[in-house]
């Protein structure tokens, strides 16, 4: 699908035109404090870090018996009370600990554990890369955690927009303010660069094997927006719109022309009070939002990662089409982990690497990315491109001993072009005979980049049977909330593991 950010969206807008549009002060500091206390109650931000080095710790699993919670890649959780007494952390290459709640700090320790695989790494027998790879699709039913499980979801998308070139040379304007000065100007006001970001905090109910059982629940989400981006296209609307209600009739509509083969009937917008009850029909629901952030998840861990308890990426699924080295032993969380290299022997497909774990050859990490462009098309002066730049899935072991997905951080790039002259023309509905009121003719040679980061975070993995799956009651309540600083969204969502 192709996406477009206001850029476009003003590109469009020449393409088709006329489419725009003191007891009070105590009273306070006693808030404050009940809130500050009622929040250290609730919960705090810890950090594990190493005994030794004092470093901190990525992937820390935590768990109180009930439920789990695992660190990010800066060692850091934020617990939440409950009702349990102690609590446990494990890490591969660290020896577990259990602290009571009643001892937990901001910092908290573990002891390195003797790595007793000397005799593994200093074998006088080096693995193929194809044998690894054999043992690791022989070993993943039993070192996959494929059951029901709970998880709290944190997922980040962001969206980069970088307008590469944006020349429109007007041929011929009937309305005297839309000349080459004028579009210059506007062109030069647009911003060249956008980013925008989106988060959700949820709780998830799924198998991790297979595509039925899923259950999502939406607690938090916020949007991130650039005030300053907001208030430049909101100037530029006024000013645009101001010109077209002084120059287009009301009943008018228009024709959009780009060479002899693409003619486009556009109405002009003025019945507003018709199109803002059309417009609160098309409003996302919470159960549309929800549907539509699970439609996401489960196609990036189940319809894409695995498949029937079992892997589903296409060099793990069919090895033998991929050129695979074994790079040798690289330590990943403290661990000796064989990395394993593979390509495509077709140009299109993917290279990248796999880490492995050389004990019980378990997956700890998976990074790859497409050879060439995973879609294109160019054709009438249109140019669009697609390719995965990255996609990395990272696993931690859990309170069971299986391996879970702890994080997939993926980002796609993608990159639009047009060359092609627009003629658009305003014709009238009431006027009889020729009813041409206006001509904008053009010559539009635009191209823009974006960029698309997806940041996924399992932070935290609890199991559960069929009857707790089935008794969870979903409640949605909730819609993306505007906010201009991450800080904000951080209170919103405190537990939130972004760097």
């Amino acid at each position: 699908m192709l996406k477009t950010n206001k850029d476009l969206h003003y590109g469009g807008l020449f393409f088709i035109l006329a489419v725009s549009k003191s007891a009070y002060a105590m009273k306070t500091c006693v808030l404050l404090l009940l809130f500050s206390f009622s929040t250290a109650a609730y919960g705090q931000h810890i950090t594990v870090l190493d005994s030794s080095s004092q470093e901190p710790i990525p992937f820390v699993h935590v768990y109180d018996g009930n439920k789990g919670v695992i660190s990010s890649s800066k060692g850091e959780f934020y617990w939440q009370n409950s009702t349990a007494d102690s609590i446990s952390l494990s890490c591969m290459g660290y020896a577990t600990k259990t602290i009571g709640v009643d001892q937990l700090k901001d910092s908290l320790f573990l002891m390195p554990k003797a790595l007793a695989l000397a005799p593994i790494v200093v074998s006088n027998r080096t693995l193929t890369a194809k044998e690894i790879m054999a043992r690791v699709l022989e070993n993943t039913p039993n070192n996959m955690d494929f059951g029901l499980s709970s998880s709290e979801v944190f997922v980040e998308y962001k969206n980069s927009y970088e307008t590469q070139k944006m020349d429109i040379e007007i041929k011929k304007s009937t309305i005297p303010e839309l000349d080459q000065t004028f579009v210059d100007e506007i062109l030069l006001e647009m911003p060249k660069n956008e980013e925008s970001a989106n988060y959700t905090q949820s709780k998830w109910l799924r198998d991790s094997g297979g595509l039925e059982l899923h259950k999502l629940e939406i607690m938090q989400a916020a949007n991130l927006k650039d005030s300053l981006v907001e208030a430049t296209y909101a100037s530029l609307d006024e000013t645009v719109e101001g010109i077209l209600k002084k120059r287009v009739k009301k009943d008018s509509y228009f024709k959009v022309k780009s060479g002899p083969l693409i003619s486009i009937k556009v109405d002009n917008d003025n019945a507003k009070e018709v199109d803002s009850i059309a417009q609160d029909s098309l409003k996302t629901t919470p159960e549309d939002f929800v549907k539509r952030q699970l439609g996401m998840l489960k196609r990036r861990v189940n319809t894409l990662l695995f498949k029937e308890k079992n892997w589903a990426l296409p060099f793990l699924e069919k090895p033998n089409k991929y050129t695979l080295t074994n790079e040798g032993i690289v330590y990943d969380q403290r661990v000796p982990t064989y990395k394993l290299r593979f390509t495509s022997k077709k140009r299109k497909d993917y290279s990248g690497y796999l880490l492995v774990d050389v004990v019980d050859f378990g997956v700890h990490k998976i990074s790859y990315h497409n050879n060439k462009h995973a879609f294109r098309i160019k054709l009438f002066g249109l140019f669009f491109e697609e390719r995965l730049d990255n996609r990395t899935y990272v696993f931690v072991k859990n309170q069971l001993g299986k391996y879970t997905l702890y994080q997939i951080k993926e980002k796609e790039e993608s990159t639009f072009g047009l060359k092609r002259p627009i003629k658009i023309i305003e014709k009238n509905k009431v006027v009889k005979g020729r009813n041409r009121q206006n001509v904008l003719s053009m010559d539009v040679n635009y191209s823009m980049k974006e960029v698309q980061k997806a940041n996924i975070f399992f932070n935290s993995f609890t199991p559960i049977s069929k009857e707790e799956f089935d008794a969870l009651k979903l409640i949605h309540t909730v819609l993306p909330t505007d906010y201009y600083s991450l800080e904000a969204i951080r209170e919103l969502m405190p537990g939130l593991p972004i760097e």
